[in-house]
């Protein structure tokens, strides 16, 4: 399963960040950014989550799924707005091709720890 992977790849991320914590850790959770064009699942990712995570060594780890919606900005007229998909041109000024500003995320935003 691919998300599985993309989980083990985080939770090794996360592994070499509390290398240097030099205490022990009693919790954790761990906030991912997880753009819609990512081309991964929330449920998927979570599954694969917690799959990875009991062979590690933060099996105790909680996981937080943010979803980033996608937004799309036009260079021509500058407007930037939230769409459910890909759009080619601006609905303002009918120009394109659109850039994409946010949706394509996938990576750990923040670790809490106690």
């Amino acid at each position: 399963m691919h998300e599985v992977g993309i989980a083990q790849d985080l939770i090794e991320q996360v592994e070499r960040r509390l290398a240097e914590v030099k205490e022990p850790i009693k919790t954790l959770k761990i906030s991912v950014l997880l753009g819609q064009l990512a081309g991964v699942s929330p449920e998927a990712l979570q599954f694969g989550f917690e799959v990875a995570k009991r062979e590690s060594k933060i099996s105790f780890a909680q996981l937080e799924i943010v979803e980033i919606p996608l937004k799309l900005s036009c260079p021509y007229c500058q407007h930037s707005y939230h769409s459910a998909e890909i759009q080619i041109t601006c609905p303002i000024c009918s120009k394109g091709p659109l850039e994409v500003r946010a949706g394509k995320e996938l990576r750990v935003d923040s670790l809490e720890y106690e």
